[in-house]
């Protein structure tokens, strides 16, 4: 038996200093772990990408979607939206919908709501994955008067800004002849 000597030299592998593996394994990394996500943002293709991604109109306003056909989605208008519906025959809960798009907490207003009303109020997640408050009792025609009573001039909500929930069809709350009159 001979002996053969070995002449295999170690090999110097470089780590990425962000995610800890080897740079050429960064991008087979999973797209929901930390390290990915950091070595994305530290690339800097993230910042670029989101830049390119907001699209203005002819107005100025923002695009919020291309949809298929080259039609523009734009970005909604804030609306509140009260809705009234009855569980077990005579009892009812009054649902305000879209007071934080408005810059109102919903913390607070479900105090006041609850206090005004001497009822239960509570916040909730809407189908549509929104923050949204729930009176217990039929509060529409009420809530409505307070929401401009109390934010109208602090916020910015006027009377053509509510809406609320008529055989699944949203309507105006308030008719136009009703904002001159308060004017």
């Amino acid at each position: 038996m001979a002996t053969e000597e070995c002449t295999l030299k170690p090999i110097h592998v470089t780590y990425d200093p962000i995610t800890g593996v080897p740079s050429e394994f960064n991008e087979f990394l999973p797209k929901d772990c930390d390290e990915y996500k950091k070595w994305k943002a530290a690339e800097g293709g993230d910042l670029d990408a989101k830049l390119a991604e907001v699209k203005l109109d002819k107005n100025g306003k923002e695009i919020e979607k291309q949809l298929p056909g080259g039609k523009k989605k734009l970005k909604a208008k804030p609306e509140i939206v009260l809705e009234r519906a009855v569980r077990n025959k005579k009892k009812a809960i009054t649902t305000i919908l879209g007071l934080d798009t408005f810059g109102v907490k919903l913390s607070d207003a479900s105090k006041i709501f609850g206090k005004k009303f001497a009822s239960g109020a509570a916040i909730t997640k809407s189908p549509m994955e929104k923050d949204q408050i729930d009176v217990q009792g039929d509060f529409l025609d009420k809530a409505a008067e307070l929401i401009v009573k109390t934010w109208g001039k602090e916020k910015g909500i006027s009377k053509k800004d509510i809406y609320y929930i008529d055989n699944k069809r949203k309507v105006p709350y308030f008719h136009e002849g009703d904002e001159e009159a308060d004017s």
